[in-house]
């Protein structure tokens, strides 16, 4: 092997070697500005009185105070334990905003879609959240174990009565949509 290739061999392994490298040495520097934080939560779609949660601010709507709940994955395995969490039902985050349902006969045919920066996104249904177990149990959680999240951003969004409760644990939360479902029978 020549001197100019041996160069050009040398300078790709060290040009390899630094993007390897560079994860491990900026580490701190990501975690400490996460792209996917987020410390705001948008309130839009079918409602009359769109609005942005704050953590200032959703510390003055009706906190639910909760103890011992379990995050449970697919498999069964418990990826977390919260012994206490700090927040605010989602059915009362959407009487805030004052979901705009025309016809009540319809109300079977709105959706809330929870969105995370991440990407991960979570859909329940209006009659669910008001109509079933889940509008008692289903939190924006800004508090856990007395200290606000950090790990996964300012606000996460879970239903505690769901047997397996990881499927619809949102983390980074920053919007939550009302939408209606198109629900046109095919001609």
């Amino acid at each position: 092997m020549n001197n100019s290739m041996k160069n050009k061999t040398a300078s790709l392994l060290y040009a390899l070697l630094a993007l390897f490298a560079l994860p491990f040495l900026s580490g701190s520097a990501e975690a400490a500005t996460d792209s996917r934080a987020s410390e705001t939560v948008t309130i839009s779609g079918l409602v009359e009185k769109p609005f942005t949660i704050t953590i200032p601010s959703i510390k003055l709507m009706t906190v639910e105070k909760r103890k011992n709940s379990a995050i449970v994955c697919d498999s069964g395995q418990t990826k977390q334990t919260l012994k206490s969490f700090k927040g605010v039902l989602l059915r009362d985050i959407l009487n805030l905003a004052k979901v705009q349902i025309t016809n009540p006969r319809e109300r079977g045919e709105y959706a809330v879609m929870v969105r995370s920066t991440d990407h991960y996104n979570v859909l329940f249904s209006y009659d669910e959240l008001y109509y079933g177990a889940a509008g008692d149990n289903t939190l924006l959680v800004f508090e856990e174990n007395g200290k606000p999240i950090d790990k996964e951003g300012a606000f996460v969004l879970f239903c505690t009565n769901d047997r397996v409760t990881g499927p619809r644990l949102v983390k980074w939360v920053n919007r939550i949509e009302i939408s209606k479902i198109n629900t046109a029978e095919p001609n």
